[in-house]
């Protein structure tokens, strides 16, 4: 007996020190093995600066296009020695595949080109030449029509394929086996390097050419590119590069059938660089889908400051002792109304419905359960609150106790769900989806009626891996993903993608109410900023070329700069903070209710919790994707007509790779002469051109620097802002700014009680200032004044006694 307890005890003490050995290992562990799988950016080689630099022949991003006209079989050159050779047909059908290439495998059947023809018009991208090359099986009576659109004096090209008659039995029994490929080429061009994204849950970015339904951008040491994206059919589309290097964009492997008029499109892009690049296709996207750009304030989620409880977040399956968390949740807005922090909104993620749990297992394991994203919790049986958590259903909490407009987050169904017994879904073996409208009317009135302002639905790849059906079926995804976003709509709801995969976000465009999607993995305090942070700024270059907004998840505020000990606190909340205002999305504390650091988050938005945002996400800087030796530099910008504020966040992820510890505003990519920079944490400002270098210095591991590039008017004025906010310039509250040789006015906005520094820079002190018409006074200490002093910086102290508009003007 005693024996057999002995091997108990010492069997639970090995485990409890194994999992110990996890948990301080884990960051490492991720630095090391993780981390690599979700950066594309360029890796340090000294050998890349001990070669004889390569000169690459010129790019033409006006291409030329050559048919063959005995076969279809197509070239395209844009410069020299810059072609994609031997451009094919070809698709699956029957256990056979068909080509009109005569160079392919012997098993591989020829299509015969019978008619090809051209024809002039124009579409919402413009005015085009189209080649149509027509096509027929044979011995299946089936007829296949290709066509290529040359755009007049653009820089893109689209091609599509069309089944009049659809296409039978076409699966090739893996998904990343294409049935269909066209355009299918041979990239000939110095455009060797990749950069694109997984097919994977958040989109992480990536150096190889996996089958991937995400643009695929192929470019040179000098960023030449070329970027070839599906046109639509995001959801089944693939591009793929298969062992001979030829590039094929088709659809997936595991698709039945094709129906009749059925098409595939393509556009091909050419230009220089990453991120403009790649907005213009994303412009391009949207065009042709009578689509825009959702407003960095669509809802309330994405315009004010909320609080969350989603993994990483202090009640996240965790309450306040004692309490259950309809009463944890009342006692967090209680006391946040009672501090004074203006928090507009609450996220509810997956501890509040009704999942298919082993309660045993989740209690005894709730420490690996939280970790690991509440993922063991099982899938959704009912959307609708838990009794152990609730006393009553969500629509009478809200209503009776909460009054707070909430986002709300669902994951995968679950088969044994009642739901089924009223609705129609899909299922395989636990896993269930329902694709058709009347439940998500049902669902969406649901979360209406219980104060749900935004749909946050997770597991969405782990959806579609789960149920054979939603990867065979040409058109299921898309009918689950349509009535989701409009059922939401007619309800008033927005929607949020979580654990999304390219194609998924491309889809986004095609519904105005689909705003939000995370631009990385999970939060823990504890993972390095070689995995999220990375992860993020670089999906974000797909999130923003398609128009949504970037979430990067919850964060702790709590400020433990200082503090000795401290295995469970956020190491970097003032970085962690400013990226996620940087990133212009949700910003989401996610604190202890008494750890809230209101004094941090304020500098992301006003006194009501609006947020002062710039006009786009974050993202690696283009200088990041070819050779250097320099920090990992990220930025973003507002614009106001010509004029641009450039915000540029570096960090020193990398140590060991950096070997300049400088930028110049050129090599960034900008094109003013001259501008007042302002070192935000030093409180520096320095006049630079274009040319000059800007010394960053040594910063320690994970140290940062936040500079912001300001324009110089033709006044000598560079106006920088209320520079207590981590964006001074924000168009919520600098809402007007004009400026003339002589004067400069612009209008603040704010709300009652606020007190802001404008901080300007003028070459010559100004002769007058007016505030609202009436002259302001010049050095008071108190209440409203402006000076003028050291380093030519120019002041303006504004108090709000009201919510309401202030109009300054500045004559020189």
């Amino acid at each position: 007996m005693n024996l057999v307890l002995g091997i108990i005890l010492w069997s639970i003490i090995a485990f409890a020190l194994l999992c110990l050995f996890v948990y301080l290992t884990l960051p490492w562990i991720f630095k090391k093995f993780v981390s690599p799988f979700f950066n594309a950016s360029y890796i340090y080689n000294s050998r890349d600066f001990k070669k004889k630099e390569k000169i690459f022949s010129e790019q033409i991003n006006t291409p030329k296009l050559s048919i063959n006209p005995n076969n279809g079989i197509f070239q395209i050159s844009f410069g020299n020695n810059r072609n994609l050779s031997d451009g094919i047909i070809k698709f699956h059908s029957k256990g056979y595949y068909y080509s009109n290439s005569r160079r392919l495998s012997k098993k591989t059947r020829l299509l015969n080109l019978i008619k090809s023809s051209r024809e002039e018009s124009d579409d919402v991208l413009g005015n085009f030449e189209k080649t149509i090359l027509e096509y027929e099986l044979a011995d299946h009576n089936v007829q296949i029509i290709a066509s290529i659109k040359q755009y007049r004096n653009q820089n893109y090209v689209i091609f599509e394929l069309t089944f009049p008659d659809g296409l039978s039995d076409t699966t090739t029994g893996k998904f990343e086996d294409l049935i269909v490929s066209f355009p299918s080429f041979y990239n000939d061009s110095p455009n060797k390097r990749i950069f694109t994204y997984r097919e994977a849950i958040f989109c992480p970015p990536s150096r190889k050419l996996n089958p991937t339904s995400a643009p695929v951008v192929l470019y040179d040491n000098e960023l030449n590119c070329m970027i070839i994206c599906p046109l639509d059919g995001f959801l089944n589309t693939m591009i793929s590069e298969d062992k001979e290097g030829r590039i094929n964009c088709g659809i997936q492997g595991e698709i039945t059938s094709l129906p009749e008029n059925f098409s595939q499109k393509f556009i091909l892009y050419f230009g220089k660089g990453i991120n403009d690049p790649m907005e213009e296709v994303g412009n391009l996207l949207l065009r042709y889908h009578n689509s825009e750009r959702k407003d960095l304030y669509a809802d309330i989620v994405c315009s004010h400051l909320g609080y969350w409880t989603d993994n990483g977040a202090y009640y996240y399956y965790k309450t306040e002792k004692g309490l259950n968390y309809e009463d944890t949740l009342v006692a967090i807005k209680d006391y946040l109304k009672k501090e004074d922090i203006p928090i507009r909104y609450f996220n509810f993620d997956s501890w509040w419905y009704l999942k298919h749990t082993n309660k045993a297992f989740t209690t005894i394991f709730r420490p690996i359960v939280r970790l690991m994203g509440g993922g063991l919790y099982g899938n959704t049986l009912r959307w609708e609150t838990d009794p152990e958590n609730f006393s009553t259903d969500l629509k009478t909490f809200y209503e009776e106790r909460f009054q707070t407009p909430i986002t709300a987050h669902n994951r995968r169904w679950d088969s044994r769900s009642p739901y089924l017994d009223e609705y129609d879904f899909i299922t395989y073996k636990n896993h269930a989806c329902p694709l058709n409208l009347d439940f998500w009317e049902w669902l969406m009135q649901h979360a209406q009626e219980s104060g749900i302002v935004v749909y946050e639905q997770d597991w969405m790849n782990n959806q579609i891996n789960s149920i054979p059906y939603l990867r065979e079926d040409i058109n299921a995804i898309e009918r689950w993903l349509n009535s989701m976003a409009v059922a939401a709509k007619n309800n008033k709801i927005d929607v949020f993608y979580c654990m999304e995969t390219p194609g998924i976000t491309l889809y986004s465009i095609k519904h105005p109410n689909i705003t939000i999607t995370r631009c990385s993995g999970d939060y823990n305090h504890r993972w390095p900023l070689t995995y999220r942070y990375v992860h993020s700024t670089q999906t974000n270059i797909l999130i923003h070329s398609v128009g949504l907004i970037s979430h990067p998840d919850v964060f702790r505020s709590r400020s433990m700069e200082g503090i000795s000990m401290r295995p469970f606190g956020e190491k970097s909340p003032i970085l962690k903070c400013l990226y996620q205002n940087l990133n212009a999305g949700p910003i989401c504390p996610g604190d202890k209710k008494e750890h809230v650091n209101w004094q941090l988050l304020k500098k992301t938005c006003r006194d009501d919790g609006l947020l002062l945002k710039p006009d786009k996400a974050l993202t690696a800087n283009d200088l990041m994707f070819k050779p250097h030796k320099k920090y990992y530099i990220c930025d973003t910008y507002i614009k106001r007509e010509e004029l641009i504020w450039r915000f540029i966040l570096i960090t020193n992820i990398w140590p060991n790779r950096v070997k300049e510890t400088y930028i110049t505003p050129e090599e960034l990519g900008y094109n003013w002469d001259n501008y007042i920079l302002y070192d935000y944490f030093a409180q520096k400002i320095e006049k630079v051109n274009r040319e000059q270098a800007i010394n960053i210095g040594k910063l320690e591991k994970y140290g940062y620097k936040y500079y912001i590039l300001n324009p110089i008017l033709e006044n000598g004025i560079s106006f920088i802002g209320a520079v207590d906010k981590f964006i001074p310039c924000s168009k919520k509250q600098i809402v007007d700014l004009n400026s003339n040789p002589n004067s400069l006015k612009f209008v603040v906005k704010d709300v009652k009680g606020a007190k802001l520094k404008i901080l300007l820079y003028s070459e010559r002190k100004p002769e007058k200032i007016y505030l609202n018409d009436h002259p302001l006074d010049f050095t008071k200490s108190i209440g409203e004044y402006w000076n003028y002093g050291e380093g030519k910086l120019l002041s303006i102290f504004l108090n709000f006694k009201e919510d309401t508009s202030k109009t300054v003007e500045i004559i020189i």
